[in-house]
Formats: C-alpha cells, sequence, structure tokens
C-alpha cells in the first residue's frame, strides 16, 4: 500500500507558494495538504523553526522509498527552494553513485531543495569523511547526497540527508554521542531537524555571498583526514602506478590537496596535487 503523502505549510504566505506550486504540478503521488492536527510537522517541527524559507513547506509521510527521489524525479515541476521531505522509514534511500542508504527505525531521513540563479567561484565526536559522510567514533552515523541540474537559467539543487538519532545498533547513534549517564541526550527527529535548518539558512546565506572561505577552518578542523597517507594513481590511468601523498587540506573548489614524494635522480622533490571526486 502507497503512504500518503502529506504537503504542510508554516504560515499563510507558504500556504500561498505551496498551493501555485500543486497547482502547475502533476497529480503523480497521493497528496493531500494537512490543515491541522498533532502529527510530528505541526506539533513538534513547526514551532521550532526560526528560518524565513528553509522548511517553510514540508512534505511528510511515515514511509517513503526516497526522499531524493520524490523531491528530484517524483514531482513535477521541481520542488521550489525551501521544500523540505522527510520520513519516519525509507526502504529505498540512495547514496552516491549507485550505492543504497539504509534507513532502519531511530534514523532520520530528509531532503531539501535550494535554487540558485548565481552560483560563486558544537558536536562534540563528529567529524567528516570527505567528501560526504558524517562520522563519530570511527563509525559512520550519516551521509549526505547532493545532485544538481541546471534549467532555465537556474541551478537547482537537491540535497539528502541520512542521520542515525537514535538506533543504537549495529554502531552508535547520536543520542549515545551526545548523551552521558548522568545527563542522557532526548533529541527527537524533529529537533534535530529543526535546529539544521535554523543553521543551515544563514549559512547558505553566507555561502553564496563569499564562498567556501568562511567554512573552509571549521571543516578542515572537524575531518577526518590531516596528514593521512593516500595512494594516488599517476595519470588519466586509475590503474596505473600509484604514488603515496600526504593529505594537506582542501582547494577553495572541495579538493584535497595533498603533497606526493616524487623521487628524482638525487633528492625528493615535493609535489602538490588536487584529487577531486
Amino acid at each position: 500500500m502507497t503512504e500518503e503523502l502529506r504537503y504542510y505549510a508554516r504560515s499563510e504566505r507558504h500556504l500561498q507558494a505551496l498551493q501555485t506550486w500543486l497547482e502547475a504540478s502533476l497529480p503523480s503521488y497521493p497528496a493531500s495538504v494537512a490543515s491541522g492536527g498533532s502529527d510530528p510537522v505541526q506539533s513538534k517541527l513547526f514551532p521550532l523553526l526560526k528560518t524565513k524559507e528553509l522548511g517553510g513547506v514540508v512534505l511528510y509521510s511515515p514511509t517513503l522509498a526516497s526522499t531524493q527521489t520524490m523531491l528530484r524525479e517524483t514531482l513535477k515541476p521541481s520542488a521550489p527552494a525551501g521544500v523540505v521531505c522527510y520520513t519516519e522509514l525509507q526502504s529505498g534511500g540512495k547514496g552516491r553513485g549507485t550505492n543504497t542508504w539504509s534507513s532502519p527505525e531511530g534514523c532520520l531521513t530528509f531532503s531539501f531543495q535550494s535554487v540558485f540563479t548565481d552560483v560563486p567561484g558544537s558536536a562534540g565526536p563528529v567529524k567528516i569523511k570527505w567528501p560526504n559522510d558524517i562520522y563519530a567514533n570511527q563509525a559512520k552515523i550519516g551521509g549526505i547526497l547532493c545532485q544538481s541540474e541546471y534549467r532555465d537559467g537556474k541551478f537547482s539543487v537537491t540535497t539528502g540527508i541520512g542521520i542515525n538519532i537514535s538506533n543504537q545498533t549495529p554502531t552508535i547513534c547520536l543520542q549515545d554521542i551526545l548523551g552521558t549517564e548522568e545527563h542522557p541526550c532526548t533529541v527527537t527527529k524533529e529537533e534535530f531537524l529543526a535546529a539544521f535548518c535554523n543553521a543551515y539558512e544563514p549559512m547558505e546565506k553566507l555561502f553564496l555571498e563569499k564562498g567556501f572561505e568562511p567554512f573552509m577552518a571549521d571543516y578542515v578542523a572537524r575531518w577526518l583526514h590531516t596528514d593521512q597517507v593516500v595512494q594516488v594513481a599517476s595519470g588519466d590511468d586509475a590503474s596505473g602506478k600509484k604514488v603515496p601523498a600526504v593529505i594537506k587540506g582542501l582547494t577553495s573548489t572541495g579538493c584535497l590537496l595533498a603533497q606526493a614524494q616524487v623521487v628524482g635522480h638525487s633528492n625528493a622533490e615535493a609535489h602538490k596535487m588536487k584529487i577531486c571526486t
């Protein structure tokens, strides 16, 4: 049985934008506009949001195949900027490439839409595994997937995020990381989603104005790779000769910056290289 997708608007302004979008959309999925009730969106999420646009319109269903597919492919025309889609249980989550994303009970899975017309050139033990994984205590607790397309002079970016909030198996969850025996962490999915939206919206504005530079120091401080030794394929052939290189940082465009020791006639010469995914 297909779950019904429910649409929520946080204000009259957001409701008007939602209705305009729905009037132009194709009825390709069972859906209804929610008008009230005590469900997680209206009773738990909306009261915590402080954003102007992000989360103004929320799409919710207890179960979905993929929030990413719903926003990016199923709904036509594409969802407007600021729309958030989330679910309690995902049956066909997507990762990078052809990878799948397992989303058991206790995980928060959500996607949101961003639209750009011009693109410029404390979490405790939580770390970043370049380019898109979230780790804590050497265990993966989350992942991020960004998919973009360019149409009619605009970049439309659909971002999907999965984060383990309360599922203690098979590895570790956010509640375990942030809580102690004396002070357990009881953060809910809706509290985390609201906190994310509240933090992300001004960060996106800053990124569009100044690029990645304002975030560089915090990103590198949170990642797992400084001085990590990696093997880099020489030339265009990924299966060819590999040389060891030491990761030193990131470029302004998000590529790894590594330094390799290439042996010459008498002295080893340091060569800097970019590694992009």
